[in-house]
């Protein structure tokens, strides 16, 4: 059996990546525009509120991704009857958590900042209730995804461009980040709505499905509130010691350090529908492993191309405001290289049914973050931000999850470095 042949699933990955390939198109021409047009610190404004209300969407999720996503790959009709039965959930979630937000910073900010952050607030309301992009992903159609997701960045994308080119007031670009989340919202439900009929449940079923969805999903939150924050934990740490010009070089070495993530993300969900179904134990952890060699090596040529070419990419499309983004984005390739790596163990514990493990393991993981990016940002500013993040990726990869079930995470390691012994001879 070829385990990595070109098949249904490699084609599902090539989708998902086509579409991340679109979004880098956009960050190099529009993107760097924007930065360029509003100065980093307006472009770390933007950055900051887009941070918070992330943060504030994953809570509202309630760690329904992976939950919904693992539902659907198992058995499709139960993974839409949890998915309909907590969308009122994940409304009312989101309001409460972000009115007092919205408050807070509209007291404490200026008046542009209040309008980007109550813009984010929008686009951010339309993307927590858009978790249809699951379904397409978990039944194999990320081409269905890749279209709906491009024709909105394009949109969006293009009003950017002309903002910036008919040099209009930076506050008219509130507008694109709220169609970001508004215009895939509205395109998916549409679609979904022709092709799926609609199913009707009591509201005793409901209820099981959103106490389900509690119970399983508050390890994942705790899991996922803890990722994002330590991920965006710098942001706020750079704001408090620093000011928001640092945080908007900081913003452009990190949009550039992740903008490849993608390519590890479409791997390793394409390639854990598969795995999520195997019944062999065996055959699970050789993929696995394999899977780790592929992440890693694709790690290495972009962290190498980063090294060589980034001053001049920065220079030609941001400027030299922007130069001191160099060594942290370096870093972030890194970082982002190890992050993929933690991508494969975290879907690898969850075959394992290690719910529990990762809200614990995660919740560490975070007081890492802050016990490392307090004094590394306040002595190295955003340099000390990037390396604080590469150590907390390879803390939380290695030493926080050799804990879980019979260190099964460290025989996938191992296994990762024997077969990649094997091939060299």
């Amino acid at each position: 059996m070829k385990i990595f042949r070109f098949n249904k699933i490699a084609l599902n990955a090539v989708w998902m990546m086509s579409e991340k390939i679109i979004s880098i198109f956009g960050l190099i021409f529009v993107t760097s525009s924007v930065a360029k047009y509003v100065g980093p610190n307006l472009f770390g404004q933007i950055a900051l509120s887009l941070s918070i209300f992330q943060i504030v969407q994953i809570i509202a999720q309630m760690g329904g991704g992976t939950i919904i996503f693992k539902r659907l790959s198992k058995n499709l009709n139960s993974g839409v009857l949890l998915l309909n039965a907590t969308l009122y959930m994940r409304v009312l979630l989101y309001f409460v958590i972000s009115i007092p937000v919205l408050v807070y910073y509209s007291y404490k900010s200026d008046y542009l900042s209040s309008i980007f952050i109550f813009a984010t607030f929008i686009s951010c309301f339309f993307s927590t209730l858009d978790v249809l992009a699951i379904y397409y992903d978990a039944t194999l159609n990320s081409k269905i995804n890749t279209c709906i997701n491009v024709i909105g960045l394009f949109i969006s994308l293009l009003l950017r461009w002309f903002i910036v080119l008919l040099d209009w007031e930076p506050v008219y670009l509130s507008i694109p980040i709220i169609l970001t989340g508004f215009i895939p919202f509205v395109i998916r439900i549409c679609i979904f709505s022709s092709i799926k009929k609609r199913v009707i449940f009591s509201k005793r079923k409901k209820i099981q499905y959103v106490k389900y969805l509690f119970k399983s999903g508050y390890n994942f939150v705790i899991s996922d509130i803890s990722v994002a924050l330590y991920t965006r934990l710098s942001f706020f740490i750079i704001s408090f010691f620093a000011s928001k010009t640092e945080v908007g070089i900081y913003s452009v070495a990190l949009a550039l350090g992740n903008s490849w993530g993608f390519v590890n993300s479409s791997i390793i969900s394409s390639f854990f529908t598969k795995i999520y179904s195997l019944k062999n134990e065996a055959d699970s952890l050789i993929i696995s492993a394999k899977l780790n060699l592929l992440i890693f090596v694709i790690g290495l040529i972009i962290t190498i191309g980063t090294l060589i070419f980034a001053p001049y990419f920065l220079l030609w499309f941001y400027g030299p405001l922007y130069s001191d983004a160099y060594i942290p984005l370096v870093i972030l390739c890194m970082s982002t290289t190890v992050a993929g790596l933690g991508g494969v163990a975290t879907r690898y514990i969850v075959r394992h049914s290690g719910y529990s493990f990762l809200s614990k393991k995660m919740f560490f993981t975070l007081i890492t973050s802050v016990l490392l990016s307090v004094p590394l940002v306040y002595f190295y500013g955003i340099v000390g931000a990037a390396i604080a993040t590469f150590l907390t990726e390879f803390i939380s990869l290695t030493l926080y999850n050799y804990f879980f079930k019979n260190r099964v995470i460290f025989d996938l390691h191992k296994s990762s470095v024997l077969f990649f012994l094997k091939v060299r001879t």
